[in-house]
């Protein structure tokens, strides 16, 4: 498979999104409320490896897509893949058979190395938490002043608690920054990042800080298109 294709996949995955591999590519099962469920096909282009494409087929016998569904899967794709590919607009070419076709250019983002630094922080971190047991875990959380209820402190024991390799790791991760993110925490998460002592924490912080920061962005743009 093509090291862009990966990325994506992984990148998909991490944020558990139902993906399978096909053919040059995979195909992004989306399911979301308000949407009729579609496939979004992402491959390379086989007389030129270098571009990216992604491919909408619309259902059989069916009216096409509206323009506003079109958009809205844009997003959603947008918002899954930030930091490592753009979505371009899609374009309808017409109907082949019974169906409509859509297609979108997709370009990796000159930032997208960032995912592989994610996961090699994501593997120190698991390498450090081994000789970690939860006694020790729990005194570190408490030198950094964190509430018992704090969902920051919630968020770091079930990222201890849930990882046992690195793409189970980065869900954990990705699924408390969605929630912390919601919140007033993350301001404490901010706080904690910048002056934590403790070393067996200080990795985790920052994925999960990196990952909040994310999710605000997404916020920002979601209600900037809506």
């Amino acid at each position: 498979m093509d090291t862009k294709i990966k990325t994506i996949q992984k990148s998909l995955r991490i944020r558990k999104v139902d993906v399978q591999e096909i053919s040059n590519g995979i195909r992004v099962k989306l399911s979301d409320p308000g949407l009729q469920p579609l496939n979004v096909d992402i491959y390379t282009l086989r007389t030129n490896p270098d571009h990216l494409r992604a491919k909408i087929k619309g259902a059989e016998d069916s009216s096409e897509v509206s323009d506003s569904d079109l958009k809205k899967i844009r997003i959603k794709l947008q918002n899954d893949l930030l930091g490592v590919a753009s979505v371009g607009t899609f374009t309808s070419l017409g109907r082949r058979g019974g169906s409509h076709y859509y297609y979108a250019h997709v370009t990796m983002s000159k930032k997208s190395a960032d995912l592989v630094l994610i996961q090699k922080g994501a593997q120190h971190a698991l390498e450090q938490l081994k000789g970690i047991d939860s006694g020790r875990f729990r005194k570190g959380l408490d030198s950094l002043g964190l509430p018992r209820s704090s969902k920051v402190r919630l968020a770091l024991t079930r990222i201890f608690r849930e990882s046992d390799d690195i793409e189970e790791m980065l869900t954990v991760v990705v699924q408390e920054a969605g929630v912390i993110a919601k919140t007033s925490d993350w301001r404490l998460l901010k706080q904690i990042k910048e002056e934590s002592d403790v070393s067996y924490l200080n990795i985790i912080i920052e994925l999960l800080w990196k990952a909040v920061a994310k999710e605000r962005l997404i916020k920002t743009l979601e209600d900037i298109h809506n």
